[in-house]
């Protein structure tokens, strides 16, 4: 798969998808009671990208 196949609304609702998955992911962290260090910093910023590459995949999977 090149990037010949990757559709516009993909690219849109994946970096949607980050942003709001950063947000909730770091919310509910912070509400855990867990500190700010990079360790938690890498944790929001992985999952937030594994929830992003999940939505563009599954958008290009319903487009194409």
């Amino acid at each position: 798969m090149g990037l010949e196949n990757i559709s516009i609304t993909s690219v849109i609702l994946s970096t949607v998808a980050f942003f709001v998955a950063r947000y909730y992911i770091n919310w509910f962290l912070a509400g855990a009671g867990i500190p700010k260090t990079m360790t938690r910093s890498m944790v929001v910023f992985i999952a937030a990208v594994a929830v992003s590459y999940s939505v563009g995949a599954v958008v290009d999977w319903i487009i194409i």
